[in-house]
């Protein structure tokens, strides 16, 4: 089901940014970077490490460091015959990337993340803030405050069952970008990374197998305003994490729209998206598709670095978390 409400919150967002643009003389130049939080629920994380980028690819012989960092509230109970999945916990999470441009059209990179999960504290704050935007808590009042647990089952096989605070690294990903197409502002480029599992999939934070994906990402300047798309199809056929459940291959995708304040500020609202990842087991969180509105900005406080912070609010229930809150520097160089 559809947040009709945050729907309207970002109608509104792209109006007013769309009525200052017309407003405001000169042209200053947005910030090109989507914003590359991924989806924070832990089985997202693990199984669709979807995260978008530009197109156009750093000068050859640049160097690019990235950190992402993320906090997210989840709370998920439902159950079937064929499945139950419970999900209660604040998850954490962090990941240092490196890419090197190896050619004017070639980029390769490495990425690692780690996560941690517990209790937290914002529970009460959650239940409040759905109370007041008239939105339901799925649940969750009815559930102690500040637990954690993980517990997902397929017909009374555990696949996943956690009960304590847990962290763990993520699944290695090795990235890479050949440019396709650049036209003296739009750009083309393909996209594709292999994620290797060195996460731990008892603890819910690894795949349990290598996850190859392949996309595309292009990117359109539109003066003060920059448009970026992605896609990536991910073949989940070499994973355990759901066993004895059979996960779908996802497409994931995103669109973001950034509007340049000033040369240094960048107001970006972004969707992103995926396809669900099992199929008819009665259970949403499991079945539902991922969808999520991000909304935030990104400041330049020199040559070449970036710093982003965005807000995420889940747009499908279950799926995806109640928020999640990111924060993210890169530097090229």
């Amino acid at each position: 089901m559809v947040k009709q409400w945050f729907w309207a919150v970002a109608a509104l967002f792209f109006a007013c940014i769309s009525a200052t643009g017309v407003a405001v003389a000169g042209q200053p130049v947005p910030a090109n970077q989507p914003f590359t939080v991924p989806n924070q629920s832990p089985l997202a994380l693990s199984l669709v490490p979807f995260t978008p980028s530009a197109a156009a690819l750093d000068p050859k012989g640049s160097s690019s460091l990235s950190v992402t960092a993320a906090y997210s509230s989840i709370f998920v109970q439902q159950s079937s015959r064929a499945a139950n999945l419970d999900l209660d916990m604040e998850l954490g999470y962090v990941s240092l990337g490196y890419a090197y441009t190896l050619h004017p059209r070639v980029r390769l990179g490495v990425e690692l993340p780690a996560a941690f999960y517990w209790g937290g504290f914002l529970d009460g704050f959650i239940e409040s803030y759905h109370r007041a935007l008239g939105l339901p808590n799925g649940g969750r009042e009815n559930a102690p405050q500040d637990r954690v647990r993980y517990d997902v089952s397929s017909r009374g096989k555990r696949i996943v069952s956690q009960d304590g605070s847990t962290q763990a690294v993520g699944d290695l990903r090795l990235k890479g970008a050949w440019m396709l197409w650049q036209g003296g502002g739009p750009a083309l480029s393909l996209m594709g990374q292999v994620s290797l599992p060195t996460g731990d999939p008892d603890k819910g934070l690894g795949a349990g197998g290598a996850i190859p994906a392949l996309g595309l990402s292009g990117d359109w300047p539109l003066g003060r305003f920059t448009l970026n798309a992605n896609a990536m199809y991910f073949y989940l056929g070499s994973t355990s994490l759901l066993d004895p459940l059979e996960p779908d291959d996802v497409w994931a995708g995103s669109l973001s729209l950034g509007w340049a304040w000033s040369d240094a500020l960048t107001l970006r609202g972004q969707i992103n998206g995926a396809t669900a990842l099992v199929q008819d087991t009665g259970v949403e969180g499991l079945d539902n598709a991922m969808l999520q509105v991000l909304l935030g900005v990104q400041f330049k406080p020199c040559q070449g670095q970036l710093i982003s912070l965005a807000f995420a609010e889940d747009l499908v229930y279950y799926t995806s978390p109640d928020f999640t809150l990111s924060l993210s520097w890169g530097w090229v160089f």
